[in-house]
């Protein structure tokens, strides 16, 4: 079959994707009923839509198929599964609309346990802890490129089905400081969260660089089926650095960029409300007598 054409549509991957985006439905129709949403929450649906449709493309699409044939192919599956998808599925803000999939006990259960403390907040706050969330991210980045792992991964469907689920799912928890999406608001300030996301930047540009600039292929698996593709395995990988480092570098710098535009309009509502404080102040001791 020709790959261009070959959507993946196990059911390990299809029922849970196609759960998601279900139940994502079904919570904001019952959301916006109920409370009548505005242009923000509009928004945040227009997030989940591109960030779940870049889920679905890194997943089942062709994409998937033509990746294990290219490693630069692969590289930009990576790159939605970690860059592109996680943060835009957090700003979204998606939790609360999606739990309103659900009936009102069941809803008001799942939100006491993951809003109220208990041993599932706990979990998740352990998680995203910027130190562990931080340390996570990376080292899953790095250890699924070395060859041998990265290798495994080509070999084993289930294998490979775990390497993108933990490119996810780490990318979640890492991205969740930085957004500090519902339930659980950021531990750090705008230029700590900065500074988080640009000490993982630093890693993930060296590694692409490292792939980019290697003498010679690093990935027998890319070598051994560059005899049916034709492709060029050193150009190949080549090809895969860059589109981590550079794509990815330009993905950092646009998060930084908006990091640094939320802390100036958090400032400025700061400026705003001691303004008003003072004010209120001024006026009162001016209306007191003598």
């Amino acid at each position: 079959m020709n790959p261009l054409l070959a959507w993946t549509l196990d059911p390990l991957l299809l029922v849970p994707l196609a759960a998601i985006g279900v139940m994502y439905v079904v919570g904001y129709r019952r959301f916006s009923r109920r409370h009548h949403t505005d242009q923000t929450y509009r928004t945040r649906g227009g997030l989940f839509v591109v960030g779940y449709t870049a889920l679905v493309v890194a997943l089942i699409s062709p994409l998937h198929a033509v990746g294990e044939q290219y490693f630069s192919v692969h590289m930009v599956q990576h790159l939605l599964l970690s860059l592109v998808a996680p943060p835009l599925l957090l700003l979204s803000s998606s939790m609360p609309v999606l739990l309103w999939a659900f009936s009102r006990r069941e809803r008001a259960a799942l939100g006491r346990m993951v809003g109220q403390p208990g041993p599932i907040r706990s979990l998740l706050k352990t998680l995203t802890h910027p130190l562990i969330a931080w340390t996570l991210f990376v080292a899953t980045q790095w250890i699924w490129h070395q060859p041998p792992a990265y290798d495994l991964a080509l070999e084993n469907r289930y294998v490979h089905y775990f390497e993108h689920i933990t490119f996810f799912l780490t990318a979640i928890l890492f991205w969740w400081p930085v957004i500090g999406a519902p339930p659980l608001p950021s531990p750090l300030s705008y230029p700590a969260r900065l500074g988080y996301t640009f000490l993982a930047w630093l890693p993930s540009s060296l590694l692409g660089a490292g792939l980019s600039l290697a003498r010679g292929p690093l990935y027998p698996y890319y070598v051994d089926s560059a005899a049916t593709t034709g492709a060029d395995p050193a150009f190949d990988q080549q090809l895969a650095g860059l589109i981590m480092w550079v794509p990815g570098d330009v993905v950092f710098a646009v998060i930084m960029l908006l990091l640094v535009v939320a802390f100036m309009q958090n400032e400025e509502r700061k400026a705003e409300w001691i303004d008003r404080e003072l004010d209120a102040r001024d006026a009162a001791a001016r209306a007191r007598p003598g």
